[in-house]
């Protein structure tokens, strides 16, 4: 059950209305499992890696959200987001994964400070795993002209069935997550997402101008969700341009959700992503992934995963629970527990 805070401003706090309150909510995730890894390389070879680790289907975090009515429909609001890690207790104190503070009313909203992207956030709708299970299948979050940009600007409209977003950031020397250089340019991005009935589509697209050693990109995000009964259907692609050195990342997915029961939930999801320089194919990475989710209660579910990696040539370096370069063939087997408050 999330914790429910009220807080009054100090100052001249007995002479104002209740009006003046501002609601704020603590919230948070906390991921533990075990995990074990086949075609680890490691020196002398490659052999199985049995870990406990943390965030293999949910991100850890600890964050303050909130809201204050300003009157006339017009609220400000706030949210304040960490990460910490439950298999070593070490936070991650010197990035906040998200910190914003704007104005909202009705369907309209404006954000300022570190926040996800236009495309991150197009490719949650279509993402097979909708974001779950990032630390074992890290292509999802590829292709979103960087998960999150500092000094960002984001203006939303949401009406009826859809919505349209926009985002600036004016780059500062913050380096965004995923692109290179030391003093990234420049940026904007625009999306898009109806619904009509059981089919929402959902389009993106950002352009980063060059830093101070050249590295521009232009990013797209176009994809699905089609839900039938107890089934929801995904399946999207996309691509990063990067502009000096020609490189793409093409990457298609897709994947299916199929609710079995209340509390048992099964999804699997495919993910194929290639690297061309100047149209020649280079790494071409294939990923799997099935798992269950039981919810023993509304804030707490079990779980368990397999997965595969097949690569067309050498070795891959993926984060998370990987923890190091796999080889081709590599499988996974993940069992945890993920609460959230």
């Amino acid at each position: 059950m999330q914790k429910k805070l009220l807080t009054v401003v100090v100052a001249g706090a007995f002479a104002m209305p209740a009006a003046a309150l501002a609601q704020v909510t603590v919230f948070g995730t906390i991921d533990g499992g075990i995990r074990n890894q086949s075609k680890a390389q490691v020196v002398g070879g490659d052999e199985s890696n049995l870990v406990v680790t943390d965030g293999l289907r949910t991100t850890n975090r600890l964050g303050f959200r909130g809201s204050e009515d300003l009157g006339g429909g017009l609220m400000a609001n706030f949210w304040m987001e960490g990460q910490h890690a439950s298999d070593t207790g070490a936070t991650a104190i010197n990035t906040a994964r998200k910190s914003i503070v704007g104005l909202s009313k009705g369907g309209m909203s404006l954000d300022i400070g570190r926040d996800y992207t236009v495309n991150f956030k197009t490719q949650g709708i279509y993402d097979p795993m909708s974001y779950t299970y990032t630390g074992i299948t890290p292509a999802a979050g590829t292709n979103t002209a960087g998960v999150r940009f500092s000094n960002l600007v984001t203006a939303g409209f949401r009406f009826g069935p859809g919505g349209i977003r926009v985002d600036y950031t004016t780059g500062g020397g913050q380096n965004p997550d995923g692109l290179p250089g030391d003093d990234t340019g420049d940026g904007f991005g625009i999306n898009g997402d109806f619904a009509f009935g059981p089919v929402t589509i959902a389009a993106a697209f950002s352009s980063v101008e060059a830093d101070n050693i050249g590295n521009g990109s232009d990013t797209t995000n176009v994809g699905a969700a089609y839900k039938m009964g107890a089934f929801t259907f995904r399946a999207g692609w996309s691509n990063t341009e990067n502009d000096a050195t020609t490189v793409e990342t093409p990457l298609w997915m897709l994947g299916v959700q199929y609710a079995i029961s209340p509390t048992l939930n099964f999804r699997f999801g495919y993910y194929n992503m290639e690297t061309e320089t100047a149209g020649v194919t280079g790494q071409e990475r294939k990923q799997m992934i099935a798992a269950l989710d039981y919810s023993l209660s509304k804030r707490t579910i079990a779980y368990v995963a397999y997965d595969r990696l097949d690569l067309n040539t050498g070795t891959v370096n993926l984060s998370g629970a990987q923890s190091g370069p796999l080889l081709d063939g590599a499988t996974g087997i993940s069992v945890g527990i993920a609460h959230s408050f």
